[in-house]
C-alpha cells in the first residue's frame, strides 16, 4: 500500500496490475488520484465514514473519515 502521491508515482513507474491505498483528506486523495491517472492508470476513490454514538442520546462521540484510492491498468 503506497501512502503519498511520490510514493504513489513510484509505485506506479513499477507498473503493477493494481495500486490500492488510502488519503487522510480530500486534497490527499485528489493528489494521489492525479499521480495515478499520470502514471497511466484509471483511478476509483470512496469516501469512508464511520461515527461514534452514545446510544443514551444518540449523540456523536467522535466522527472519522478516510479516503480509499484504486488505480487499475486499463486493459487494452
Amino acid at each position: 500500500m503506497c501512502s503519498s502521491d511520490p510514493v504513489v508515482a513510484a509505485c506506479a513507474a513499477r507498473r503493477p496490475e493494481r495500486i490500492v491505498t488510502h488519503a487522510a483528506t480530500r486534497d490527499e486523495a485528489e493528489a494521489i488520484g492525479q499521480a495515478l491517472e499520470d502514471g497511466g492508470y484509471a483511478v476509483e476513490c470512496v469516501l469512508l465514514q464511520s461515527v461514534e454514538l452514545d446510544t443514551r442520546g444518540w449523540t456523536e462521540r467522535e466522527r472519522a473519515v478516510a479516503f480509499m484510492v484504486c488505480g487499475h491498468r486499463p486493459h487494452q
